[in-house]
């Protein structure tokens, strides 16, 4: 049977433009469906539950997000099968509605909810939250990882914090409650301004963080009082403190943060002057015709020098500085102006880098022979 011309041309019609650049085969509509978020954080403080995620910024199908995305969050008991909003099933627990918010594509976001009233009681529970990304007909696809918390009841807050400034650091002040156990008291210290160059940690030799979390055991005992001995001085320093409960709860080790304190504020001025100086010892020196003084050195980091004084016992002056303006740095000091056949007395304080100058030790007394 012979083909008609006409169809000849018909099917190679048909068929030439497919090596023509024809664009990519078509593809299905994308469903704008929102990644699902995958660092979740939960922290619970008091009776509230905060929560911590950073929003994704493409669709499943690789489309870029704009503008706000509805974000659905929920909650269920650890131990039960999830059971996502848009896709029921029959036998899991529901995930309980805790609240909707938008948010940004690509932005950290945060939401805070109270914990039901029914889980502020009783004996720790874990529960876990989620979040789902819906498009604009309210499908998801699929809840974000879950982050825990603890239920039960939450440590009491921290009243009467305040603070006090010490040679060694800042004294804390909190009213004191009965021990627990797996109990810490959590302080949170930031620097708000400070004075000049930072300087070095006694015990570390490094200039102190802007920001730090300490703790302070209370399984045992509750003093109502820790010194922060990294505070520096001639520093402005913002406290706030609250109780943590560590807390086995269906397998899981959680914490309970109570109600922090109201936030304090200290400027922890250095007005403490160094240790009084020590071991001040005079020997005469015929040849050079002077008297040599010397002393235990110092080992306070803030150290700037020493002052030495001197009163002439023979003529009966009053006692007067001989050191000069600016601080001796040595742990000695030989003393020329002196004459054959006088007897003098020596004492020596010792001077901060801010100035402030220590008491004077005990005097003691040496002659130059004639």
């Amino acid at each position: 049977m012979k083909t008609a011309p006409w169809a000849v041309a018909a099917l190679a019609s048909l068929v030439l433009p497919a090596g023509c650049g024809l664009a990519a085969n078509p593809q299905p509509p994308t469903l704008w469906l929102p990644n699902p978020v995958k660092d979740l954080k939960a922290e619970r403080t008091g009776n509230r539950v905060r929560l911590h995620w950073t929003m994704p910024g493409d669709t499943t199908d690789k489309v870029t997000l704009k503008g706000p995305q509805h974000a659905h969050i929920c909650w269920n008991m650890v131990g039960l099968a999830v059971r996502a909003q848009t896709s029921p099933a029959a036998k899991a627990d529901p995930c309980h509605g805790a609240g909707d918010a938008n948010y940004a594509p690509r932005k950290p976001a945060d939401f805070t909810t109270d914990l039901p009233s029914d889980l502020l009681t009783g004996s720790p529970r874990a529960i876990r939250y989620f979040v789902e990304l819906e498009n604009h007909a309210g499908k998801s696809a699929g809840p974000s990882n879950s982050a825990l918390v603890a239920t039960g009841t939450a440590p009491p807050a921290v009243t009467g914090l305040r603070l006090e400034t010490r040679a060694d650091g800042v004294l804390l002040h909190w009213d004191p409650r009965a021990p627990e156990a797996n109990l810490v008291l959590r302080i949170h210290r930031t620097l708000v301004a400070q004075a000049g160059a930072p300087k070095a940690n006694p015990s570390s030799g490094v200039p102190p963080s802007q920001q730090q979390t300490l703790e302070v055991n209370l399984d045992r005992s509750d003093a109502g009082e820790a010194l922060d001995r990294d505070a520096a001085l001639n520093r402005v320093w913002r406290y706030t403190a609250e109780r943590v409960l560590g807390v086995q709860a269906d397998k899981h080790v959680l914490e309970i943060a109570g109600m922090p304190s109201e936030a304090v504020t200290i400027d922890a001025k250095n007005v403490f002057p160094p240790p009084v100086p020590v071991g001040l010892a005079a020997v005469p020196d015929e040849q050079a015709r002077a008297i040599d003084l010397s002393w235990t050195p110092d080992t306070d980091p803030r150290l700037a020098g020493y002052v030495i004084y001197r009163r002439d016992l023979t003529a009966d002056t009053p006692q007067g500085r001989i050191s000069g303006k600016s601080p001796v740095v040595p742990p000695a000091f030989e003393d020329r102006n002196v004459q054959p056949g006088h007897r003098y007395a020596y004492s020596v304080s010792a001077v901060d880098q801010d100035g402030n100058e220590s008491a004077r030790c005990a005097e003691i007394e040496e002659e130059l022979p004639q």
